[in-house]
């Protein structure tokens, strides 16, 4: 017993004598100087909630992105190849936006859908600056990298969305799109621009210019962006804002999203204003029945029939028809350019008896 009572003394003495020399090393020093809120290098400010406020505004934006078809990534494997990685990844957005390559060095294998960062610059000055979209200057479009593309309105913000809703290269390339003597082997039936050209078709270019139309453009190229209309006035998470969703086809049945045209259409009941629509959509199917009489197009799959040799203004018509077919705006986007595409391909197809 005395042996236990004395290691217990022990103990205690030496917990005692750590303490006092614990609390020796670690009494409290003078007071520094405030350190900056939110910092990063930036406003002293800056706080975390100028942005991290969830405020109604932010759950709002955020319930109706997640509608979209953007957030759902349905899209994401094809982020393996470099090819498409530049528009089926956040990652690869970035990347090519900073390289101005077509494509990324490789696939992204662990991809992210398109979000947030994507489009904004987000903790980047960690001030509400950060909501601003990244990108709104003219580009080089893929189709030819000598051209520019520039959708100026609204500062330019089309620009961001044009960067992927644009057409791939053709390959094999038309070299001489305008001959109907020249002619070119296809051996993919997925010839065409690909399937977001809807940049291309409201800036009026990315097209094959053949036939004597003009090839105008209607005012929404310089007077409308991406934004203005597809972000415009929103019902829940059915269409507008952050949906981007222009016609509701839920059970809801909102229809066309069209409270956004009646800034400039006072009088628009739906997006078939003064009928522009129906007649894109008469011409459009003019077109198609033509071009599967000819045995260019597989009305089915709307694909290219192949392997086979063609002229290469017949490809050059079919190009432009693939762009009004991948476009699906029937003509919003730019009547004009969209009415000159149809029509000078319907007038070649009738000089050679379809």
């Amino acid at each position: 017993m005395k042996k236990l009572t004395a290691f217990l003394l022990g103990i205690g003495a030496a917990t005692l004598f750590v303490s006092l020399v614990l609390t020796s090393c670690t009494k409290t020093g003078p007071a520094g100087t405030n350190g900056k809120d939110g910092q990063n290098g930036q406003d002293a400010n800056a706080t975390c909630t100028q942005c991290h406020n969830f405020a109604d505004t932010i759950v709002a934006k955020i319930f109706q992105y997640d509608a979209s078809k953007h957030a759902s990534g349905s899209t994401l494997m094809e982020a393996t190849r470099n090819a498409c990685a530049p528009c089926h990844s956040s990652q690869g957005y970035d990347e090519v936006w900073v390289t101005g390559a077509d494509t990324t060095a490789t696939g992204i294998t662990d991809a992210a859908p398109i979000n947030c960062r994507t489009c904004h610059k987000i903790h980047n000055t960690y001030t509400r600056a950060d909501w601003g979209i990244k990108f709104t200057t003219a580009f080089s479009p893929r189709y030819d990298h000598t051209a520019s593309i520039d959708l100026a309105a609204n500062g330019g913000t089309s620009n961001l969305c044009a960067r992927c809703h644009q057409a791939r290269a053709a390959s094999p390339a038309l070299t001489n799109p305008l001959s109907n003597t020249d002619s070119i082997r296809m051996t993919s039936n997925r010839w065409g621009p690909h399937h977001g050209p809807q940049g291309l078709i409201l800036a009026g270019k990315g097209a094959f210019e053949t036939g004597t139309a003009s090839f105008g453009n209607s005012p929404h190229r310089d007077q409308a962006s991406c934004i203005t209309c597809h972000g415009g006035y929103a019902q829940g998470n059915l269409v507008g804002g952050h949906t981007l969703i222009m016609h509701d086809v839920s059970a809801n049945n909102l229809g066309d999203n069209f409270t956004v045209c009646k800034q400039c259409h006072s009088s628009a009941t739906s997006f078939d204003i003064g009928g522009a629509q129906t007649t894109i959509e008469g011409m459009f199917q003019d077109l198609k029945v033509k071009l599967a009489t000819a045995n260019v197009l597989d009305s089915n799959t709307m694909l290219l029939k192949v392997p086979k040799y063609y002229k290469q203004k017949q490809m050059a018509v079919f190009w432009n028809f693939q762009m009004v077919y991948a476009d699906r705006s029937n003509g919003v986007h730019n009547y004009q350019y969209t009415y000159d595409l149809l029509q000078s391909g319907i007038d070649y197809m009738n000089s050679l008896g379809y």
